[in-house]
């Protein structure tokens, strides 16, 4: 049971076992307190087969949120991102050659704001989930990110029985790859990367967005997909997004 243990805690061949365990756990904690819980709605989006980490992390953050927006509001972002190859200490997040490099799939959830997001603001709580949360996380603080729309367009699209604005965009932003430089809690989630020589490094992302408000609630949901091709922003939009169901009880 010991040896059993240690390796679980320390051999990067369990990273992937070790980061499940814990974040079950540090999920627990923060799905009580979160948006979805309260109000009673969540986006159930299915992972199986996708190539993504089997669970979504919930993270909120409605004082830095409500900052961010100059106004008054809960936020809480649940999120995926690519899951570990068999036996290796990271997760393909951080591999420039693997379609999921710097993906990240989830849902945003808006409280409070008493309207839609305008599109400006759809923009903003992306910009701010990827350099406020993400990259700090990872070891970039906010000053040294970028978050750059290069382009976007907007459409009216219907699905899980609600109708909903989708946004697509390029976005040159940071991938996650980097030396580290210490212990970062982080690890824990996606494993610890390997050594390189690139240190946070621009990338274009195709980023899509689709967004949806529940006025009874006044709560704005966002079903978000970001990689580095539309090819596969695409695809994973079409096997998660658009699939997934708005859970009201």
């Amino acid at each position: 049971m010991l040896v059993l243990l240690a390796n679980l805690a320390f051999n990067p061949w369990f990273a992937r076992w070790r980061s499940l365990a814990l974040m079950a756990g540090y999920d627990q904690v923060y799905e009580r307190d979160s948006v979805p819980h309260d109000a009673g709605v969540r986006a159930e989006m299915p992972l199986a087969g996708t190539g993504l980490y089997p669970r979504m992390i919930t993270f909120n953050a409605d004082s830095a949120m409500s900052a961010w927006l100059g106004s008054d509001v809960r936020f809480t972002v649940d999120f995926t991102f690519a899951d570990f190859e068999p036996w290796r200490g990271y997760s393909a997040i951080f591999d420039p050659d693997d379609p999921l490099h710097g993906a990240y799939v989830g849902a945003y959830y808006v409280q409070g704001l008493g309207r839609e997001l305008t599109d400006a603001e759809v923009t903003r709580v992306a910009e701010f989930d990827q350099r406020g949360f993400a990259l700090p996380a990872l070891g970039l603080g906010f000053a040294e990110s970028q978050f750059d729309v290069l382009s976007s367009d907007a459409a009216s699209v219907s699905f899980a029985g609600r109708d909903w604005t989708s946004y697509q965009a390029a976005v040159l932003t940071n991938c996650p790859e980097h030396t580290p430089d210490g212990f970062l809690a982080s690890y824990l989630q996606f494993g610890t990367p390997p050594a390189t020589d690139q240190q946070y490094p621009a990338c274009r992302m195709a980023a899509q967005i689709d967004v949806t408000y529940l006025p009874a609630e006044d709560l704005t949901i966002g079903l978000y997909v970001m990689t580095t091709s539309e090819q596969e922003t695409a695809a994973l939009r079409d096997q998660v997004s658009l699939r997934t169901e708005i859970i009201q009880h």
